[in-house]
């Protein structure tokens, strides 16, 4: 799951690389030269820093091998890597956290965890933007199909890598209310969206099939 958490916050930090360079590009030519003026007194924080990182994963990845045979364990790791995990596994594994709180029928805490991390600004984006995609499915599955649509809208209006799932989870949510067209008009927005993945655009089809007009 980390590994597709990284594609996307590669491609986020490409596209913004593109309009920062077409805005600033003379100056970022200066900076550059800056930073390699200081790489050898940053050379030693970074490895130190890889080797946190590595460290981070090693504990996440042990972290995930226990659940569902000793969620106990599971949690006491989880918290522990919430706290010193660094903002990527940090936040990976209070996600974690909050899916170990629903197993245990505690959904409002999960919902709370959940919308805790959506709100922490020092998170990578990506995954903030991931804890509102599960708060609003979570809410779905709780019965408060009303709460779905103001809790998904910043994703549904904007261009988060995660807007499909946003756009599916308030369809069904507004579905649920007796308000098909507005349903449908959401997962047509899924299958016009050309940058949407096919597996998406897939399904965002086959529910437009099975809700005619």
């Amino acid at each position: 799951m980390a590994d597709i958490f990284r594609e996307i916050d590669e491609e986020l930090r490409q596209d913004n690389l593109k309009r920062v360079w077409s805005r600033y590009r003379y100056l970022i030519v200066g900076g550059v030269a800056a930073l390699l003026l200081g790489t050898a007194g940053y050379v030693g924080w970074k490895e130190y820093q890889s080797r946190q990182q590595a460290e981070a994963a090693q504990s996440y990845a042990a972290a995930v091998a226990l659940v569902g045979e000793q969620n106990d364990q599971a949690a006491d790791r989880f918290a522990a890597l919430a706290q010193s995990g660094g903002s990527g596994y940090a936040a990976l594994a209070r996600l974690e956290q909050a899916g170990l709180l629903w197993q245990q029928e505690k959904r409002a805490e999960a919902i709370a965890s959940l919308d805790a991390l959506a709100g922490d600004a020092a998170a990578p984006q990506s995954l903030r933007d991931l804890a509102l995609v599960l708060g609003g499915q979570r809410r779905l599955e709780a019965g408060e199909a009303a709460a779905v649509k103001a809790h998904l809208a910043t994703l549904v209006e904007g261009t988060s890598p995660w807007r499909h799932l946003a756009r599916e989870l308030t369809a069904l949510a507004a579905e649920s209310q007796g308000n098909r067209a507005e349903a449908r008009a959401l997962l047509r927005q899924v299958t016009d969206d050309l940058e949407a993945p096919q597996a998406a655009r897939a399904r965002a089809a086959e529910l437009l099939q099975a809700l005619p007009e």
